[in-house]
């Protein structure tokens, strides 16, 4: 039996309270160790740990832009969305935009 790495980014929907813009995601790294059979199928795997990422919100329009990075993300459900990051203030929480 092999090992190998992996890691997947997922995007966890956030809901703040008080706030009605946009949908806000927190970006998620999940640290995954593969067991692999002798012909290179996955017979198990374990989460090892998850790393916390940026925030994120969709973009409203195609103009839309973000100077900390840009993702296009498709969900579980079959949903691809474009997704700008936002800026964290000295807390790391993330800057709401304006509505």
């Amino acid at each position: 039996m092999r090992m190998t790495t992996g890691i997947e980014r997922y995007f966890r929907p956030l809901r703040i309270q008080g706030y009605a813009g946009p949908q806000i995601y927190k970006e998620v790294y999940m640290h995954y160790i593969h067991f692999l059979n002798e012909d290179g199928t996955v017979q198990r795997s374990k989460l090892d740990k998850t790393t916390d990422g940026k925030f994120f919100k969709e973009a409203v329009n195609n103009t839309e832009r973000s100077m900390w990075g840009e993702a296009e993300y498709t969900f579980p459900d079959g949903n691809t969305k474009r997704l700008l990051a936002l800026g964290t203030d000295m807390n790391g929480q993330p800057v709401l935009p304006q509505v």
